[in-house]
């Protein structure tokens, strides 16, 4: 398979979760987003190195000194500008998780996971493939948590239709919603990520899947079948992309009777965007 050239991938933490997710199956979901990180080396919180918003300069997504805007910076949110947006490779390839050197993710950019009152999931990458394993205990109300391929910086794949992923693997007790996260949606006040430009509680539109998965699933950015609800209540931008993700919605426990866990054993490759 064609790649361009790899990045360094950096492990983070991130707080994003979602709501109203209309899927392959019918499904639903509520949650809350954020659509950045937690921290970097030298954040104020969280775990990982080099977090991908804020360097040294500040504003532009790459660098140490962890999440909040880096020295140099000029502070508040940036959104997608000239200065931090890509155009997308004509590959289409986003990550192929070969194990290159950054872990197979084409784009600039990594793999991060995150949590709401639960165990967020483990996330690993060999042999081309992104292995998604959770096991998590209902609760008292419902709990979202996830996977995440970001970008660094924004990426301009307006030239495509959308997101095609490879996907196998066994989910049962808990839906599945996958996004595209693009810099409206994301939520700006908590203020690690200058690419988020939304209001505070925005989120991204989502898409449940549902097993048995296809092998190849496609989500274009707009029309029937593609992610939807989302706040503010607009269409995934192309032109403003951040990243993709892989939502676990796990349900309240039961009043009476025993809870299911939430057991996921997934694999993830070949994320593209098509024509």
């Amino acid at each position: 398979m064609n790649r361009s050239t790899s990045r360094q991938l950096r492990q983070l933490k991130v707080s994003l979760c979602g709501l109203a997710a209309v899927g392959l199956l019918a499904a639903g979901a509520q949650g809350c987003s954020s659509s950045g990180t937690t921290s970097g080396t030298g954040g104020s919180s969280g775990t990982g190195t080099g977090g991908h918003v804020g360097g040294t300069g500040g504003g532009v997504a790459t660098g140490t000194g962890g999440s909040a805007p880096g020295t140099g910076g000029s502070g508040g949110q940036l959104g997608c500008t000239s200065a931090n947006t890509a155009t997308a490779p004509t590959t289409g390839l986003i990550a192929d998780f070969a194990g290159d050197g950054s872990a197979g993710v084409e784009i600039m950019g990594g793999v991060s996971t995150y949590d709401k009152s639960a165990a967020a999931p483990t996330a690993t990458t060999a042999g081309g493939t992104l292995h998604i394993v959770e096991n998590g205990v209902p609760g008292a109300a419902a709990q979202y948590v996830g996977t995440v391929v970001y970008f660094t910086g924004c990426v301009d794949a307006s030239a495509f239709t959308g997101i095609s992923f490879g996907i196998t693997g066994t989910l049962t007790g808990c839906t599945m919603q996958f996004s595209i996260n693009d810099s409206e949606h994301g939520d700006s006040s908590t203020g690690v990520d200058t690419k988020a430009t939304g209001p505070k509680g925005s989120y991204a539109p989502q898409l449940g899947v549902a097993a048995p998965f296809a092998a190849t699933v496609s989500v274009p950015f707009t029309g029937a079948t593609a992610p939807m609800g989302g706040s503010p209540a607009a269409p995934v931008d192309p032109a403003k992309l951040i990243g993709v993700q892989w939502q676990f919605t796990i349900p309240a426990a039961p009043d009476a009777g025993a809870a299911t866990n939430c057991s996921a054993d997934l694999m993830i490759d070949n994320i593209m965007f098509y024509h």
